[in-house]
Parts: C-alpha cells; sequence; structure tokens
C-alpha cells in the first residue's frame, strides 16, 4: 500500500457568491508523506516551487478542502526527486496567471504520482479567462515571460543577418576566393 496524495484546496478570496457556480479563485498544493509542495511567482531564474505543512499555505489564503487523489507507489526521496524536477521546469520566472499556475503544477504533480489529475473545477477559471482573455485587462495577466520566446528571436535575427552579409558580398566573393 502506497502514500496518499492529497490535494489542499484553498480560497485566494471570498468565493461564496461564485463557488455554487462551480468556479473560484483557488491555490492549491499537493500533500505527500506530511509536506505539501506548491508553486508561485517571483522575479528569479529559479523554481517556484515551495514546500509548507499540509493545509498551511503562505499568503492570506483560507483552507477549503482537501480533496484524496489516490495513492502513489514511490517512496518519500523518490517524490522529493520528482518534485526538484519539477521544480526545474516550475521557474518563479515561468508563473503565469493563467496558463502556468499553481493549480497547473498540483494537476501535473497529482498526474505523476497517481496517474490521476487534479479535479477540474481547481482551475476552471483559468480555462475560461484564457476564452476570455481578450476582456481582461493586460495588467492583470501578464504575458508569459519573453525568455520562452528569446531563442527563436535570436536564431531568426542571426539568420536575417547573414542573409544581408551574403546579398552585400561581391559575386566572387561568394564563390569562395580569396580577399586581397
Amino acid at each position: 500500500m502506497g502514500a496518499p496524495v492529497i490535494l489542499n484546496v484553498y480560497d485566494l478570496h471570498d468565493n461564496s457568491w461564485i463557488y455554487w457556480c462551480g468556479i473560484g479563485i483557488f491555490h492549491s498544493g499537493v500533500e505527500v508523506y506530511d509536506v505539501e509542495y506548491a508553486y508561485g511567482g517571483h522575479e528569479y531564474d529559479m523554481s517556484g516551487v515551495f514546500a509548507t505543512n499540509p493545509r498551511d499555505a503562505p499568503g492570506p489564503v483560507v483552507w477549503r478542502e482537501s480533496v484524496v487523489i489516490g495513492e502513489t507507489s514511490l517512496g518519500a526521496q523518490e517524490v522529493q526527486e520528482l518534485v526538484q524536477q519539477l521544480g526545474s521546469e516550475y521557474k518563479g520566472t515561468s508563473y503565469h496567471l493563467l496558463e502556468r499556475n499553481c493549480n497547473h503544477f498540483s494537476n501535473e504533480l497529482c498526474t505523476k504520482l497517481t496517474g490521476r489529475p487534479a479535479p477540474s473545477w481547481v482551475n476552471r477559471l483559468a480555462g475560461m479567462a484564457i476564452m476570455l482573455h481578450c476582456l481582461l485587462p493586460t495588467s492583470w495577466v501578464p504575458p508569459l515571460s519573453p525568455p520562452t520566446a528569446q531563442p527563436l528571436l535570436e536564431e531568426r535575427h542571426a539568420e536575417e543577418r547573414q542573409n544581408l552579409l551574403r546579398d552585400r558580398m561581391p559575386s566572387d566573393r561568394q564563390q569562395g576566393s580569396p580577399v586581397h
């Protein structure tokens, strides 16, 4: 028998008026081996994954409920290694309110630990907001971190520079003739 994997869900806002609609503004963390793992954004290019005591998330959050996802066959050390691996993918600078938030991390960790995802209602509001993204103020939803596109831009600029240099070279130099 393995260790239980529990999703702890917190209210980030007074959700009482929208919770009955099946949506809410939630934070989540995954509890396994008496440690809760969660993800948050920050300005440093290092892991945004952190560990807390179960049902004790930092910040102005209120614990709402715990959902048993299943059990993991991994040992405590293997779970820590998995969390560290995910931490290299979930950096503080890659946090995005709609497309890469704490609930995305929790869903991925639950899936890797048990083969079962987190309940869809936990991140439903982000999914709905993606569809209505154009209606939201840009200050609410900043673009994804620029470094994800930077290598492509650099490659494109390098190709453009090569094309410009090639086009400006005399035809005999393009053939590999020495320059005198």
